[in-house]
């Protein structure tokens, strides 16, 4: 590339043949032009590569396509993009989400105005993917309240969210090893905090992307396997051994997904399981660190109470 653009979209495909069409497009039609978009595919199936060759057609000083034969996971087909990024910002979008035209116009313009914060994020709207029927705000959904500004300890609050596609980071604070490739449904979260421990996300109370929810979210899936409780263990694993500081922060999340399990086992009755999680909670936490996780708990219940009541 002769220019080099201010912001990098980087967009991790796999079997996204229904979506990509509508998600390209959204890039493509930002009011914020000064931008590449880099597709990693991998490893599909499907007829998403052809797809994304021919889009690539369309506007090829923009538009690049990295091709993977093989399903590597996502992980894996992120650290491909960034290798080759060029951007000062950094912008994600899932192949099956869509952008609002002002997105990285509004993104960029709060990075500029904030040179010391690491990165930025806004509210989704979320939909059904068969019916088109919105759901609400991801924040509302999710969260039970607005999305709000801090620092890295709000990626330790057991009961607050953000989604990848909604957030604007600055590419010098990317982590040396990009996404940890250990981890597929967790490797976000771990990326998140190296980036977030270096200066402050800037909320934007809009939504500025569309969330397709369907059974075939990569979260749903981890979710209905259960492998997101030992991936999320093992992220807090990674960051004690990194970063000794976030331990105490690492130790109440570790202690807030034994005590969910705990919660788990006494909804089937499993009492001596659900009595060893809770006790296992208690050795981790201890006591400040199980009422700082029933305190945020019962601030995240009180919240969705509200939006389910208008």
């Amino acid at each position: 590339m002769t220019h080099t653009p201010r912001v990098t979209v980087i967009m991790a495909v796999h079997n996204e043949a229904r979506f990509i069409v509508e998600a390209v497009d959204s890039v493509l039609a930002q009011s914020f032009t000064d931008f590449e978009l880099i597709i990693s595919d991998d490893g599909s199936t499907d007829e998403t590569p052809a797809i994304a060759r021919s889009l690539a057609q369309r506007d090829p000083v923009r538009l690049r396509v990295l091709r993977s034969e093989q399903n590597q996971g996502k992980p894996f087909a992120l650290n491909r993009a960034l290798g080759i990024r060029n951007g000062e910002y950094v912008a994600w979008l899932d192949g099956d989400d869509v952008m609002h035209p002002d997105k990285l116009r509004r993104q960029v313009a709060v990075l500029d105005a904030e040179p010391g914060a690491a990165g930025c994020c806004h509210d989704a709207e979320m939909f059904d993917a068969f019916s088109g029927h919105v759901i609400g705000l991801f924040s509302r959904v999710a969260n039970g309240s607005r999305l709000r500004s801090g620092g890295v300890e709000m990626w330790f609050d057991p009961t607050y969210r953000m989604l990848p596609s909604a957030t604007m980071i600055r590419a010098s604070l990317l982590p040396p090893g990009g996404f940890d490739e250990r981890l597929t449904y967790t490797n976000d979260w771990l990326f998140d905090i190296e980036v977030f421990r270096q200066g402050p996300c800037i909320a934007i109370d809009d939504a500025l992307v569309r969330y397709r929810r369907h059974d075939e979210n990569l979260s749903t899936r981890g979710e209905t396997s259960g492998v997101t409780y030992e991936e999320a263990l093992m992220a807090m694993a990674i960051v004690t051994a990194r970063y000794p500081s976030l331990q105490r922060r690492a130790r109440t999340v570790v202690a807030a997904l034994i005590l969910g399990q705990a919660r788990r086992a006494i909804a089937s009755r499993d009492w001596p399981r659900a009595a060893q999680q809770a006790s296992a909670a208690y050795g981790i936490g201890g006591v400040l660190g199980l009422l700082g996780v029933a305190r945020a708990v019962a601030r995240s219940a009180t919240r969705r109470r509200r939006v389910r009541a208008g």
